[in-house]
């Protein structure tokens, strides 16, 4: 495939039930919407979005939603977008019309819990499918996140069917806000090691009622819920799915369980299906530092035959692979977080065949390693990432106070000497 061929493919229109893609470079979720700390969507949050959707981008999927009341309280990290609550629907409102002033369709990633990644409060466990928690080798984060001796969380509650019940309910409620709120679907997230992925591997899901065991039990909870939001909001209203096409842990049911799974919702009605590679557990290869993880494996394949709707490909950062998955098969369209930090105009650079011009990310996780310590998301390789909104103005006050701050503490966390100094004193306390 030449560049010419390649520009081809990645400028042809997709659609999605009722919404039709320009092309086939989709910005995937991700934490980095910059809300109001109360999780209202502010001027920045409108300010991300429009300038990915100026980009040339063919459909944006807002990552970060807290979907229900549980999801709110136990996230560890904030704030993240709110629609959970009516509370702040004219502002997601302002967020679909800087994008559909584009012609760019918006969807938003919502989910139910943060599951066995989640905090507990003082009164409220986490809750998972199962009583498992999340061990974290130290070897297994991504590339510059450094965290000696590793994480293990605190072991869940499994959830009980009122809970489980509840959550199915609270997200159709979601997703009716979020048609409210003028935007064109939501993405049912099962992904990671949160509380919807924790159903689908008889890893992690030992339950024996009707929410484990068989393929069609472990796929009940995201049926209901995607089942329940078709006949509230109707046929022409965008659902899709975000799911594990691997885990790479064992036990597994390996890319044909979890495509298995796939085929159960699409039943239900889904329009999509976005892939999404690793788990907490095998962190490095949810952020992978080279493309191509799902497509030499065979993985996106497996879901590709499986599933009769589009399957959105992860982690395809150089437009030439991205044209190639594509062109043989193994998927309809490629979904970029990192890469849209990087550059927001990525899109309109492949489109218009300017690979050359594209701002690669260097995969360094800089962005990654601010969320992890809490920090307002920024791209070294983009200035402006994260201060849209600011159009040319000075900093706000607080910004000239903490910044320097900030610097200080990701010098120190992401020097492997003096993390590895600090990792000694970690081991010796075990």
């Amino acid at each position: 495939m030449d560049q010419s061929q390649a520009r081809a493919v990645l400028s042809a229109p997709l659609t999605i039930n009722s919404v039709t893609l320009p092309n086939r470079i989709v910005m995937g979720p991700m934490a980095a919407n910059s809300p109001e700390p109360d999780g209202r969507p502010g001027d920045q949050t409108v300010a991300f979005f429009e300038r990915r959707a100026r980009g040339g981008v063919g459909m944006i999927i807002a990552g970060g939603v807290n979907s229900t009341r549980r999801s709110y309280e136990e996230t560890w990290f904030r704030p993240l977008l709110r629609l959970e609550t009516d509370e702040f629907l004219p502002e997601f409102r302002k967020v679909a019309d800087a994008v559909h002033a584009h012609d760019i369709p918006l969807i938003a990633e919502i989910m139910p819990g943060f599951g066995r990644m989640g905090v507990p409060g003082k009164t409220r466990p986490i809750i998972s499918a199962s009583p498992m928690n999340v061990v974290i080798p130290e070897q297994n984060f991504p590339n510059g996140v450094i965290v000696p001796g590793g994480r293990s969380t605190p072991v869940p509650d499994e959830a009980s069917i009122v809970e489980i019940e509840a959550f199915e309910q609270e997200m159709i409620l979601t997703a009716e806000r979020a048609m409210r709120a003028g935007w064109d679907g939501v993405e049912v997230a099962a992904h990671m090691s949160y509380f919807a992925s924790s159903f689908l591997s008889p890893r992690t899901n030992w339950r024996t009622d009707r929410y484990g065991g068989s393929v069609e039990n472990r796929a009940r909870f995201l049926v209901n819920i995607v089942a329940g939001i078709r006949r509230k909001l109707g046929n022409h209203f965008v659902v899709g799915l975000r799911i594990i096409a691997n885990d790479y842990m064992e036990p597994s049911p390996g890319p044909e369980g979890f495509a298995a799974i796939a085929k159960k919702v699409e039943e239900a009605g889904i329009d999509y299906v976005a892939l999404s590679t690793g788990c907490y557990e095998r962190m490095a290869d949810s952020a992978p530092m080279v493309d191509g993880a799902l497509i030499g494996s065979g993985d996106a394949m497996i879901f590709k035959k499986a599933l009769s709707v589009p399957v959105l490909l992860q982690g395809l950062h150089d437009p030439m692979n991205a044209a190639r998955a594509i062109a043989e098969g193994h998927g309809d369209a490629v979904m970029l977080a990192r890469q849209m930090l990087a550059d927001p105009d990525y899109a309109r650079k492949a489109t218009d065949g300017d690979f050359e011009k594209i701002v690669r990310c260097d995969r360094g996780n800089y962005c990654m390693r601010r969320l992890v310590l809490g920090m307002p998301i920024r791209c070294k390789l983009n200035p402006q990432m994260g201060r849209e909104s600011r159009r040319g103005a000075v900093p706000p006050p607080d910004r000239l106070i903490k910044a320097p701050i900030e610097q200080a503490v990701l010098a120190a966390t992401g020097s492997p000497t003096l993390m590895g100094i600090a990792g000694k004193f970690v081991r010796k306390s075990h």
